[in-house]
């Protein structure tokens, strides 16, 4: 009877467990129609280029994207896929829209690339609407988006809003079509300007990867199947971020403030190898921290933006602090401030760290300069004694010989037997 109740009593606890997992994980909120109706709007087209940062055209990205996203999601079953345009061609937002509610849409998910006029900015985000029933969709499906993004490695912005002066929502195409009653998102796959999102963008291979996630990130959300590609994401659409119909969700709304504090304490600092550690603290009430930059001029001028580690900005989880290893310049004093940056590109700079010594690496000795070219320097070969220089030029004369020897036995063969054959002809 005692094992018995210990063995229940391990259930419970494993049951507990399981559910306190999966406490952030819920259904899809929005009921949709059997077929499920999707349109995609490639952003741009025409005259209207898009960002024209790099090799490429935004409008021929957003294209060949949606085109393999619709291409990948008609092999499932019970979803059919409309595009807003299949060409080079511009419309306006309120046609994208009408497009979508005149086929009675369930989304419509506009495909954009991003790029920022201070190319300081990296990273994927998705815009949702703020009226509260296509937020709370919008936010499900946006976050779908985003999780395969950050499976690819690229470096998540978030799920944000953006409200416009008439109180409304700002970007045209969400506002048109939540107007005519279609749930609508925008995503942002990257920042085709800068250098850690050009490795996921500078190729057509590469904008099919995003359709092919894009595609993927759909099907988890309508719980799609497959029986050609022998998939079912049935259980996908149950994982879903946890959303109430009628509210919005608080750190995806816009934050118009900059972070409240940001404060930096010495760990360590190891001036014959031009590195410094310190702990990052800072907080933002509103949303996530996400990236950091580094002066060593006490706050007047800053480097790139760097990824804050270990934060997860689609759960708002975010550490405490953060313990950041910079390398300083060699022979310098600097004077080291941090600045974070919130998902709204707001900012606030730390204090400033001052040292009491230069930073340099040793400059190598005389002894120790001489030790590492001895080192490097190849030994110049030894020249052979005269016995072994006398065994190689008879082993010169030797060979010489036996190839003289050769040589002669083959015309004396040779010779051998023609002279019968020259016998007979006579």
């Amino acid at each position: 009877m005692h094992k018995k109740h210990i063995f229940s009593g391990i259930l419970l606890c494993v049951a507990f467990l399981i559910l306190c997992m999966n406490a952030s994980a819920a259904p899809r909120i929005q009921k949709t129609k059997d077929p499920i109706i999707l349109v995609l709007d490639p952003g741009h087209g025409g005259e209207n280029n898009g960002t024209e940062e790099g090799a490429y055209l935004e409008k021929d990205m957003n294209l060949l994207t949606a085109q393999v996203m619709a291409e990948e999601l008609r092999k499932y079953d019970g979803i059919k896929v409309y595009l807003t345009r299949e060409d080079d061609t511009d419309l306006s937002l309120k046609d994208r829209a009408k497009v979508a509610a005149d086929l009675n849409a369930d989304f419509l998910v506009s495909i954009h690339y991003n790029a920022s006029e201070s190319h300081a900015l990296f990273g994927a985000e998705a815009w949702i609407s703020l009226i509260p029933e296509y937020h709370a969709q919008g936010y499900q499906l946006a976050t779908c988006f985003l999780r395969e993004y950050r499976d690819m490695g690229v470096f998540i912005r978030g799920v944000k809003t953006r409200r416009h002066s008439k109180g409304n929502d700002y970007y045209g195409v969400i506002r048109e079509s939540v107007t005519l009653g279609v749930p609508a998102l925008i995503v942002e796959h990257c920042h085709v300007d800068h250098p850690l999102d050009q490795e996921f963008c500078d190729s057509e291979e590469d904008w099919k990867l995003f359709g092919k996630a894009d595609a993927l990130a759909v099907a988890k959300y309508f719980g799609l199947k497959s029986k050609s590609l022998g998939e079912d994401h049935t259980e996908d659409a149950q994982d879903l971020p946890e959303v109430t119909k009628n509210q919005l969700v608080p750190r995806a709304m816009q934050d118009l403030t900059e972070p409240l504090y940001c404060h930096i304490t010495l760990i360590d600092a190891k001036y014959e190898e031009d590195l410094v550690s310190v702990y990052l603290t800072g907080e933002d009430p509103d949303s996530n921290l996400i990236y950091y930059s580094v002066s060593f001029d006490g706050g007047e001028t800053f480097g790139s933006g760097i990824p804050l580690p270990g934060g997860d900005i689609l759960t708002g989880e975010m550490p405490d602090s953060f313990r950041i290893d910079i390398e300083v310049p060699d022979k310098s004093t600097p004077r080291l401030a941090l600045r974070v940056y919130n998902p709204y590109d707001l900012d606030c700079i730390s204090n400033v760290l001052t040292f009491d010594q230069m930073f340099q690496k040793p400059v190598p000795t005389l002894e120790a300069t001489k030790e590492i070219r001895e080192v490097q320097v190849d030994p110049e070969p030894e020249a052979p004694s005269p016995e072994a220089d006398k065994k190689a030029k008879l082993f010169k004369v030797i060979g010489i010989a036996c190839i003289a020897t050769g040589v002669l036995l083959f015309f004396i063969i040779l010779f051998t037997l023609l002279l019968p054959r020259k016998k007979k002809e006579d």
